[in-house]
C-alpha cells in the first residue's frame, strides 16, 4: 500500500507516494515558487537517489495538482491515477475540533472552511489541494492530518492567554501552537532510538529552521508549545519577528502605519532578516557572524538567547528534562548553534562532545551527560502517512 502526502504552503507543494509500512518513498516533489507573477515554477524530483530540477509555467493549484499526477506516470511510478486509493494532507489549523488525522467528508470539509479564519494563508490553499483532487481521483480516500492535533493536550493554565476569558469563549483566542506533526515524529523517533518508554520522558524538542517553534513533551503529550494563536509567536524566525509587546503594534498605528503595512512588517521584514539587514537564511547569517560582522552576529545571538529562555522556562514548568532535540534545517545542521544553546546548560550537568556535534550525530552527549542530547532529522511526510494507515488499518 502506497500513499500520497501532500504538504502544501503558501507558495510551494511538497509531495511523497509513500509507503507508511516500509517508509520507502517512490518518490518526492517540490513545487517552488507558486506565488510568483510570472508563474514561473520550479519542480524539484527525487526518485531513489536520482534527482531532477525543470522550471515550467504553472498558472494555477489544479494545474499543479495535474503537472503532479502525469509525473506519477511519467515516471512509471504508477500505470494510471486509479491506483492512487489514499491521500494524506498536513492541514494547517484544526482549531480545538481536531485532536488527530480525520477522514475528510463533505460536512467536514465545510467545517474546514468555517474556521479558516484561524489560518487565511494556510488552511485555504490546503482545502482547495483537497477540492481539487476529490474532483480528479474521485474514489480516494483524504485525511487531513492536523499541524494543530499534537497540542490539544496543553492545559488550559498554558494555552489561555492573559486576556479577557470572553476573547477565548467568543472568538476561540488561544495558544494552538504548529508543527504538531514535526514535533510528534521527532519525539517518537527519540523514545525509539533510545529504546525508552515514550510516556515516561520529558522531552524538549526545538524545530528549528524559517520556521520555529520548541515543544515541552511531557510523558507522551504535548504540554506547552512556543507558537500561539498564530505561527508567529515564539522565536525570532527568518522572516517572521516572535514575541514582542503587543503594545508596539498600537504605537506603529498611532505613528501612521497602516494595518497592512504592520501585517507585512511583522511576517516578512522581521526576524533574522530585520535584525541583520542581510539575509533570512541562517547559514549566511551563522557565517558572517563567526566572521564577526555585527548585524549578523547580533542576530544569531537573539535567536539563540530566545531558545535558551524558552528551553530553561520548559525544564522550570517540567520540572526537569531527560532529553533536548535538535531538528530542522536549523537544528540538524548548525553545529554552532548547538554549541551555544548548550553552553547555557551546563548547570544540569549536561555535557556533549564537540566532535560528535561537528559531524551531527545522533547522540552528541557524553555518555555521563545527566541530559542527552540528540540531533534527529524530522519527517513530516512520512509521520502523515503513518497517522493515515493507522486510520486505515
Amino acid at each position: 500500500m502506497n500513499i500520497l502526502v501532500i504538504n502544501a504552503g503558501s507558495s510551494s507543494l511538497k509531495f511523497q507516494y509513500i509507503n507508511p509500512v516500509t517508509g520507502d518513498v517512490l518518490i518526492k516533489g517540490l513545487y517552488d515558487g507558486l506565488n510568483r507573477k510570472d508563474h514561473k515554477v520550479t519542480l524539484k524530483l527525487t526518485i531513489n537517489d536520482s534527482k531532477e530540477t525543470e522550471e515550467k509555467i504553472i498558472d494555477n493549484h489544479s494545474d499543479v495538482v495535474n503537472d503532479l499526477l502525469s509525473k506519477l506516470i511519467e515516471k512509471k511510478i504508477i500505470l494510471d491515477i486509479l491506483e492512487i486509493k489514499y491521500i494524506g494532507h498536513r492541514v494547517v489549523h484544526g482549531a480545538e475540533d481536531y485532536s488527530k488525522t480525520t477522514e475528510i467528508t463533505d460536512s467536514m470539509l465545510r467545517h474546514l472552511k468555517a474556521i479558516s479564519f484561524l489560518a487565511p494563508l494556510h488552511n485555504p490553499i490546503n482545502i482547495e489541494y483537497i477540492e481539487i483532487l476529490k474532483e480528479k481521483l474521485k474514489d480516494a480516500k483524504q485525511f487531513a492530518v492536523f499541524d494543530t492535533a499534537f497540542h490539544q493536550t496543553i492545559p488550559p493554565e498554558i494555552y489561555l492567554y492573559g486576556l479577557p476569558k470572553e476573547l477565548y469563549e467568543k472568538y476561540k483566542i488561544r495558544k494552538y501552537g504548529f508543527h504538531g506533526i514535526s514535533h510528534k515524529y521527532v519525539s517518537y523517533k527519540t523514545s525509539e532510538l533510545l529504546n525508552k518508554n515514550y510516556n515516561s520522558l520529558k522531552i524538549i524538542n526545538c524545530h528549528l529552521g524559517n520556521g520555529q517553534s520548541i515543544c515541552a513533551i511531557l510523558n507522551g503529550k504535548s504540554f506547552d508549545t512556543s507558537m500561539g494563536f498564530t505561527p508567529l509567536d515564539g522565536l525570532p524566525m527568518g522572516t517572521r519577528s516572535g514575541s514582542f509587546d503587543p503594545e508596539i503594534i498600537l504605537f506603529l498605528l498611532e505613528n501612521g502605519y497602516s494595518k497592512e503595512q504592520i501585517k507585512t512588517l511583522i511576517n516578512k521584514e522581521s526576524g533574522l532578516v530585520g535584525i541583520s539587514q542581510i539575509s533570512a537564511d541562517h547559514r549566511k547569517i551563522e557565517e558572517l557572524s563567526m566572521a564577526g560582522e555585527v548585524n549578523a552576529k547580533l542576530a544569531n545571538d537573539i535567536l539563540v538567547k530566545r531558545i535558551v529562555s524558552l528551553i530553561g522556562s520548559y525544564i522550570a514548568e517540567m520540572n526537569g528534562v531527560d532529553v533536548i532535540v535538535f531538528t530542522g534545517g536549523i537544528g540538524e545542521k548548525s553545529a554552532y548553534l548547538r554549541k551555544l544553546v548548550l553552553d547555557h546548560f551546563q548547570y544540569l550537568e549536561l555535557s556533549y562532545d564537540d566532535e560528535q556535534n561537528s559531524a551531527h550525530e545522533t547522540i552528541i552527549s557524553k555518555l555521563n551527560s545527566k541530559v542527552t542530547v540528540m540531533v534527529i532529522p524530522t519527517n513530516e511526510e512520512l509521520q502523515i502517512a503513518k497517522e493515515v494507515y493507522d486510520i486505515i488499518k
